[in-house]
């Protein structure tokens, strides 16, 4: 179940991120910081057992909530990036903890990954 909660607030966070930085045009880092803090501060709260992993998902998707309007055209494209991002941190949650950079590398992963799926599958027909 933890999973599931990881994989919901991952894709608000990335969603709203999205939100903020392209469609209110707030600029990627100010979506991500208001994003950061709102949900460091309102997860541990309302979720006081998983608060501090769920606040470091939507942390995670936040930075890839930050990706430009032309390489993710709208929130259900951002939705489906903020998805991998949350099967992807809870792929490597046991890898690298403490380490620099895990977050952002995972964010970044999941933004290449869905680039590459847009290239591979939806470039098929030009």
């Amino acid at each position: 179940m933890e999973e599931v909660i990881i994989l919901i607030v991952s894709i608000i966070a990335g969603i709203a991120t999205y939100i903020v930085s392209n469609i209110l045009n707030r600029g990627p880092v100010i979506a991500s910081a208001i994003i950061t803090l709102a949900s460091g501060l309102m997860l541990p709260y309302f979720f006081p057992i998983i608060g501090d992993v769920l606040a470091t998902a939507a942390a995670c998707s936040s930075y890839a909530g930050m990706i430009s309007v032309e390489n993710a055209l709208n929130p259900l494209e951002m939705a489906v990036i903020s998805l991998l991002t949350g099967i992807l941190f809870i792929a490597a949650s046991s890898a690298y903890v403490g380490i620099g950079g895990r977050l952002g590398t995972i964010a970044a992963i999941s933004c290449f990954a869905w680039l590459g799926f847009k290239k591979v599958f939806v470039g098929l027909d030009k």
